[in-house]
């Protein structure tokens, strides 16, 4: 008569635990890198929003809207209507940014200039990522938001290439 007990035996054990750390020292710093670059990606778009967003209130409004590039802004006298790029989450950087105007036409411009911006609005990066991924931020013709994807290209900065920025 045979009588064994169901179960593992302890080699048995062993050597699926040895697989399963294996498996989380590669899996780990790969989920780690790819959260972060999902967060470089969700900024870069919720900055594009924000731009389409100080359009459309400008448009709503009949009035200028003052985008700025930095989340944290004071509009302590109330004499302009501001619209602020989202904050950006830990892991993720700032290059540059720009301060743009809305205008009530639906143009984004700089505060000095009377026609429509194009350029780089804002450059994010994440150091922490293996290639030194970059997020551009355009604006075409001071009404379309382009994002896109740059690996440092030796500059440490995007390219403020146009017409076409994103492809080069």
């Amino acid at each position: 008569m045979n009588h064994r007990t169901a179960g593992f035996t302890l080699i048995e054990l062993l050597v699926t635990m040895t697989v399963a750390a294996i498996l989380l020292v590669v899996a780990v710093p790969s989920f780690q890198n790819m959260m972060l670059s999902s967060r470089l990606d969700t900024s870069a778009n919720a900055v594009a929003n924000a731009l389409t967003l100080a359009r459309s209130e400008a448009v709503k409004r009949n009035q200028e809207v003052n985008f700025n590039s930095d989340a944290a802004i004071e509009n302590a006298d109330n004499s302009a209507t501001f619209a602020a790029a989202p904050t950006i989450p830990p892991g993720v950087q700032k290059v540059t940014g720009e301060a743009l105007v809305a205008t009530p036409s639906g143009f984004l411009r700089l505060a000095s200039a009377s026609a429509g911006y194009s350029g780089l609005v804002m450059d994010l990066y994440a150091a922490d990522l293996p290639s030194n991924q970059h997020r551009c931020v355009y604006l075409v013709t001071g009404i379309t938001p382009v994002v896109c994807s740059v690996n440092d290209t030796g500059t440490g900065k995007c390219p403020n290439a146009q017409p076409n920025p994103c492809q080069r």
